[in-house]
């Protein structure tokens, strides 16, 4: 595991994580020292040795741009095709789940970081938690959560999942057993709601990958 950076050497580290996401190729020395304001360029290669030194990066010795960020730090640095725009779904009924991307309130990108363990980033969109029955799981009422939609049948037991119930999006634990579908709040003063398969008055609409949230 690469050791800890200092507050510079973080500056600097995601400057250029920035810089390659948005411009697709690492910066120059000069370019890091006008971004961060270091004058000197001897000043700005000390910084990004240390970087490799420690283990954040990979240099290409007599290259002006030959930086390149170690992939176990970050996966998505060399081979993510920029950063997505997610639709934000607006309501949407349960009995009419086809309709859910129909007319999204808006796009918002999201860091494929918090986008770690996704299968397919075009199954992906953003809802709005709808209560707080999983407050004490850390999920709010409000809160947008990233869904990667997936079949019902392929949701394993104990997952979070986004669901509709009517025209109200709620975030649960998934549980199938004995021969129903149980959707269970992490609040003891929320109800657990169990359905028929198929029932609906239910749609999963997928996995719950991450969350985003104000803080004020």
């Amino acid at each position: 595991m690469p050791t800890p950076l200092t507050e510079r050497q973080n500056e600097i580290y995601e400057f250029i994580r920035r810089f390659m996401r948005t411009e697709r190729k690492p910066p120059t020395l000069q370019e890091i020292g006008d971004a961060v304001g270091i004058r000197s360029v001897s000043g700005v290669h000390k910084q990004v040795r240390a970087l490799e030194t420690k283990g954040y990066i990979e240099r290409t010795p007599n290259e002006a741009r030959g930086l390149s960020l170690v992939a176990q730090d970050d996966p998505f640095a060399l081979d993510d095709d920029g950063v997505p725009d997610l639709p934000v779904i607006s309501r949407t009924s349960s009995d009419a789940p086809d309709s859910l991307r129909d007319k999204p309130q808006g796009l918002l990108a999201v860091d494929p970081y918090l986008m770690r363990g996704v299968r397919d980033p075009e199954a992906c969109l953003i809802a709005r938690a709808g209560d707080d029955g999983m407050n004490a799981a850390g999920l709010y009422k409000g809160d947008l959560l990233v869904v990667e939609e997936v079949p019902e049948r392929a949701v394993r037991n104990g997952t979070l999942v986004a669901v509709l119930m009517g025209e109200t999006l709620l975030a649960r634990r998934f549980e199938l057993a004995n021969g129903r579908v149980h959707f269970r709040p992490a609040d003891r003063n929320y109800t657990e709601h169990t359905f028929p398969p198929d029932d609906p008055g239910y749609h999963v609409v997928g996995e719950i990958v991450s969350v985003l949230r104000r803080v004020r």
